[in-house]
């Protein structure tokens, strides 16, 4: 740093200026730091300091209160994959443009980065940028995989799924870099849903705009925050595969846009029948006994539990709802069963409050019959019972076989306290 001060007294032989860049300037000590203050406060005419640095915060404020401070952006993936491939026309260098795309990201907003990778992914690629090598060198994976992958879920194909996992782990990927991208390509169908248009053009534009299309902001937003959670619990899982897999299979079974199955057109047509002529005001054949759930399914009265659940009934109706199971709905007959422990909740002000809840649904001229002590199947109420206990043998479960647990019990002999287990509630 003496030196260099030294020779900035003396005039530039050709230019007006000398100009002096000290790049990643934080790293300076803090001796050198003090010789520059001097020059610093009162500089020669004829020199320019451009001094460089990705971590401000570690320059001396003695130093900072003398300069002009500009905030370089970290610029988007897009425009520096267009930068590179103008770097390489110019060049004669043979490239493709998903491979750009791919150090555009790695890069991470940083020019002089990109720039960096693309000289190894060129002698990495014997004077080429191609897709393949520049995903071998940085260890990652080309999009298309991760889209064939969220197409799956997205189509609710979990074989599919499933098969592309193991491709994902023929190839060695890191998962947890996988999920990451996972998650960026999430947000960029968000947004293409939320503006109409994408941020930023690139390879896989079009892509990501066709699962903007099949997919609603819901099932985004979802899969966006599984993904997450997946990541940050990745090292807790047996291995990253396992781990990987349980966060697909969770997108899978938490789908907003999950289908109940549905009746056959001669199962319709023969209920039609059996029915007989339906009472006036009573629903349409096309939508008796329908209800739409906040996901915009169908979901039939014979499929009693979801049915039930996606009215999400509260009150005296609810408590009645829920211990009921269903028995038939014919000829504008809803008949119920209730079983003899719950037989004080067949009170008229019960029966009458669920009535007119399931009127909007099934039409304002039906009819509910109630039977005591005839129950087949099970109830609502038995159904998240039986959740809940699975739950909460799952929490047991999962706080005893705790690595940090089974310490304090073998090393210091501690007690679990099965009653203060609380499973985390997700529904």
């Amino acid at each position: 740093m003496r030196e260099l001060l030294e020779g900035a007294q003396y005039a530039p032989v050709a230019g007006r200026y000398k100009v002096y860049i000290i790049d990643e300037v934080h790293m300076l000590s803090k001796n050198a730091f003090n010789a520059m203050l001097k020059t610093l406060e009162e500089p020669p005419g004829h020199v320019e300091f451009v001094l460089a640095t990705t971590d401000p915060q570690k320059l001396p404020i003695t130093v900072l209160s003398r300069c002009l401070q500009f905030n370089l952006k970290n610029l988007p993936a897009a425009l520096i994959a267009s930068h590179l491939a103008k770097v390489l026309d110019s060049e004669g260098v043979a490239y493709e443009l998903p491979a750009l795309d791919m150090i555009g990201r790695a890069a991470e907003g940083s020019v002089r980065d990109a720039l960096s990778l693309l000289d190894q992914a060129i002698a990495h690629g014997a004077g080429e940028v191609r897709q393949g090598n520049v995903a071998e060198m940085l260890g990652a994976l080309d999009q298309s995989a991760l889209f064939n992958l969220l197409d799956a879920v997205a189509t609710r194909d979990p074989g599919r799924a499933l098969g592309e996992i193991d491709v994902l782990a023929a190839r060695s990927v890191s998962f947890d870099a996988t999920l990451k991208d996972v998650c960026a390509i999430l947000s960029r169908v968000a947004l293409a849903q939320h503006s109409g248009v994408m941020l930023e053009e690139g390879a896989d534009s079009g892509r990501t705009k066709a699962l903007a299309a099949i997919l609603d902001a819901e099932s985004v937003q979802l899969f966006y925050q599984i993904a997450l959670l997946g990541r940050r619990d990745l090292s807790l899982a047996p291995d990253e595969q396992s781990g990987f897999t349980m966060t697909v299979l969770r997108m899978l079974a938490f789908h907003p846009g999950g289908t109940a199955p549905r009746v056959s057109d001669g199962q319709k047509q023969q209920r039609t029948h059996d029915a007989g002529p339906r009472p006036a005001g009573l629903a349409t054949p096309e939508n008796e006994g329908l209800t739409s759930t906040s996901s915009g399914e169908r979901v039939e009265v014979h499929d009693w539990l979801r049915f039930v659940e996606s009215l999400q009934l509260s009150g005296l109706a609810g408590m009645l709802a829920k211990q009921c199971t269903f028995r038939s709905f014919e000829g504008g007959v809803l008949d119920l069963a209730l079983p003899a422990d719950q037989k004080h909740l067949l009170d008229r002000t019960f029966q009458d409050k669920l009535r007119s809840e399931l009127s909007v649904h099934l039409g304002s001229k039906f009819r509910l019959q109630v039977a005591v002590g005839q129950v087949a199947g099970i109830s609502l109420a038995e159904h998240e019972a039986s959740r809940r206990n699975q739950e909460q043998i799952a929490a047991q479960s999962a706080i005893a076989e705790d690595p940090f647990v089974r310490t304090l019990r073998e090393d210091f002999g501690a007690d679990i306290l099965p009653d203060s287990i609380r499973p985390i509630t997700r529904h």
